[in-house]
């Protein structure tokens, strides 16, 4: 028996999702601030690339009201197998650490390169987009410490993006397919496009056939004026060290992610991939060839949808995190239908276009007895 959803149900189904998203277990978790106390922090000072930390106290009114956007920040930054962390400490528990840091108010924000604890203070403005632009700004920095090998001819990585300099852009860019943000720290534009540019690397950070960089026009000024770049941020894909195409008007994560939907060229959606847990996106699109062969997991959860539906949309962002969360998860599958370019599978499965509108959300549950059965 399948089951429909209606605008009714929605409500419910995003209740249901997050619930999904936040019961998984803690290897699944990720996204959530790190909680360090004083062993903890010398630890990750000495093994992480980079960690940028809030001293906070739990009485504090600037804490509470600053929460929120941390949180948000952390669920960019803290992916599996990164190795830079969004942490926080409690100085109402580790008095003597924050002392030692000469923490004297809350939140304070810093940021510890590897092997040194001695912190860059942020002092910006605390919203996501200015904290985005400056780990990418000091991300870009070149580490000056001894004790760490790696210059700025590596490209480091980080939840999917590649931070590129002017001593590794040339190489980086020698083979493959690459969407790449120049920007400038000072540019308004290029702070608000900074959280969904993150967003898209961490979408893609999977995906072998698209890397997804950034270039930061003030410290790799020959990059940028060899590539003419002179207004902010500017969007290019590069394949092969070859220019294909400046995208424009491009400002949030579905605009990003379906434009690089249209230029990607790769085998992402392959059936015979996802069966065997190489998920190279989050999200697999099912079309008529590929329905029967996605459908022998124990577990799929398939989104019809319509481009043109708001409510649709609106619902997007969730199902692209759901998957992010199960990408990991060998029997489960998160998938979508695209309506307009797989009519005729919506047609087989009874999804009308007329009611787009009130959305039909249908989640499929496979048992390993070949019957489907509904779950809402």
């Amino acid at each position: 028996m399948l089951r429909m959803f209606s605008k009714v149900h929605t409500l419910k189904l995003i209740l249901f999702l997050s619930y999904l998203i936040l019961k998984l277990p803690e290897t699944l978790a990720e996204g959530f601030v790190f909680n360090y106390n004083a062993e903890k922090f010398k630890e990750q000072i000495k093994e992480m690339d980079g960690n940028f930390i809030m001293f906070y106290a739990p009485w504090s009114r600037h804490y509470v009201e600053f929460e929120p956007r941390w949180k948000d920040l952390a669920k960019f930054m803290n992916v599996n197998e990164s190795k830079l962390a969004i942490a926080q400490i409690d100085c109402t528990v580790n008095m003597k650490l924050c002392h030692e840091c000469d923490i004297t108010g809350y939140p304070t924000l810093v940021y510890y390169r590897k092997n040194s604890f001695t912190p860059t203070v942020y002092n910006g403005t605390r919203d996501l987009p200015s904290l985005t632009m400056f780990l990418s700004e000091i991300i870009s920095i070149k580490d000056t410490n001894p004790e760490n090998s790696d210059d700025t001819a590596n490209v480091l990585t980080y939840a999917g993006m590649a931070y590129l300099n002017d001593k590794n852009f040339e190489k980086s860019i020698a083979t493959g397919q690459h969407f790449i943000m120049f920007f400038a720290p000072w540019c308004s534009a290029s702070q608000r496009l900074a959280p969904e540019w993150s967003e898209l690397g961490i979408f893609y950070a999977r995906n072998d056939d698209i890397q997804i960089g950034q270039v930061n026009c003030l410290l790799s000024a020959a990059t940028c004026k060899k590539l003419g770049i002179k207004d902010y941020p500017k969007l290019l894909w590069i394949q092969n060290r070859t220019l294909i195409r400046n995208a424009i008007g491009l400002e949030t994560m579905d605009e990003l992610s379906n434009y690089v939907e249209k230029m990607l060229v790769s085998d992402k959606h392959d059936p015979v991939k996802f069966m065997k847990k190489e998920k190279v996106l989050p999200v697999a699109r099912i079309t008529e060839d590929t329905f029967e062969t996605f459908l022998e997991k124990d577990l799929v959860f398939i989104n019809y949808f319509a481009p043109w539906c708001a409510h649709c949309m609106q619902l997007n962002y969730l199902w692209r995190h759901l998957g992010v969360r199960f990408q990991d998860e060998s029997r489960v599958l998160i998938a979508d239908v695209n309506c307009v370019h797989s009519k005729t599978l919506c047609e087989t499965e009874k999804v009308r276009s007329t009611e787009y509108i009130i959305i039909r959300i249908y989640l499929f549950v496979r048992l390993n007895n070949g019957k489907y059965v509904s779950n809402s």
